[in-house]
């Protein structure tokens, strides 16, 4: 009797702990940020999403569509790993950036597991998105303008460490200007070079987040990295690093569910 009472409450422990770490690894949470400055003249909302790693079919990533289509952004930013370097279906990839195209246009950067693909898959993919209408920013800045305001969008392709010469280069005065990159470990270096604001991920939310700790293992940053989620302030510039919707080498997350994340940049009539 005892025997079976144990084996009971061990199997009512596995079924909720399996319970949970599905729960934990597909239910979207949506984390919003408010972001002022007085070079923004026009509300503008930005959905960044980030490290989706790519290796199911487009109707898997129902919830992260709907979820984008309800906040109705201005445009969606893709920081990266859109791409799974071990799963790459680059037509299941491309065909998911159209769908969110149709929401808002979108402007993607590369992550280290782009810049890991073969050469022809890489250049297949790149040009695949490009034909699909994506803006794929390496190295490169566009305006993006609603109702006659401006912000500058730069997008600059992964690397083990940034350019930032290019970054200060592309970096527009008297214009708000947003950089998409995919590693967070160089925040206070973006924030230097005059990005207003930074859109990153890479760090997965630190795979696991132990309460009052934070987070475990980031790529680049190793054990309890400083930068793997959250806004983070320098002076009046910002980085936003997103916890990305997908897995890679790690395929779970403990207390860090996949985030979409939304930006409302506002006017500072203040400033």
């Amino acid at each position: 009797m005892k025997l079976s009472r144990a084996i009971f409450i061990s199997c009512g422990v596995a079924i909720v702990a399996a319970a949970y770490a599905v729960y934990e690894n597909t239910a979207i949470q949506i984390s919003r940020y408010e972001v002022a400055n007085e070079k923004i003249s026009e509300d503008i909302r930005i959905c960044h999403l980030s490290d989706i790693h790519v290796k199911a079919s487009p109707q898997d990533y129902g919830p992260m569509i709907k979820a984008t289509a309800e906040a109705r952004p201005d445009i969606i930013a893709i920081s990266g790993d859109l791409i799974d370097s071990r799963a790459s279906d680059i037509s299941v990839a491309v065909s998911l950036c159209e769908t969110l195209s149709d929401i808002a246009p979108v402007y993607f950067v590369t992550g280290n597991h782009e810049e890991g693909l073969p050469a022809d898959l890489y250049i297949k993919a790149i040009g695949s998105l490009r034909l699909a209408g994506i803006h794929v920013l390496d190295g490169r800045a566009e305006f993006y303008e609603k109702n006659g305001a401006k912000i500058n969008i730069i997008g600059m392709s992964d690397s083990e460490y940034p350019d930032l010469d290019s970054i200060k280069e592309l970096c527009r005065p008297n214009v708000y200007n947003v950089l998409i990159c995919h590693r967070p470990q160089f925040a206070e270096e973006y924030a230097a070079s005059g990005a207003d604001l930074t859109l990153c991920g890479h760090a997965h939310g630190g795979q696991a987040r132990i309460p009052f700790i934070g987070g475990v293992i980031a790529p680049d940053q190793y054990f309890f990295p400083k930068y793997y989620e959250g806004k983070h302030n320098f002076g009046d510039r910002a980085v936003i690093i997103s916890r990305g919707i997908g897995n890679s080498l790690i395929p779970i997350r403990i207390n860090n569910r996949p985030e979409v994340v939304i930006i409302d940049l506002k006017a500072d009539k203040d400033g």
